[in-house]
C-alpha cells in the first residue's frame, strides 16, 4: 500500500476557526483545513509553513 505523508493545521482565533474552500477536483466547494502533502526532505513544520503560504497567497 502506498503511504503519503500529509500535514494540516487547525488555526483558531477566539471562537473562529480558519478553513479553506477547495476550488478544484472531486471535492470542489468542500471545506478543509490548510495543509497538504509533504515534499521529499521536508520536515512536517516546513511542509506546513509552505502549504499555508501557498494556500493564503493563491490567486494574489
Amino acid at each position: 500500500m502506498k503511504q503519503i505523508e500529509v500535514v494540516a493545521a487547525i488555526i483558531r482565533r477566539e471562537d473562529k476557526i480558519f478553513a479553506t474552500q477547495r476550488g478544484y477536483g472531486e471535492w470542489k466547494d468542500w471545506w478543509e483545513f490548510p495543509g497538504g502533502k509533504m515534499e521529499a526532505g521536508e520536515t512536517p513544520e516546513e511542509a506546513l509553513k509552505r502549504e499555508i503560504w501557498e494556500e493564503l497567497s493563491a490567486g494574489h
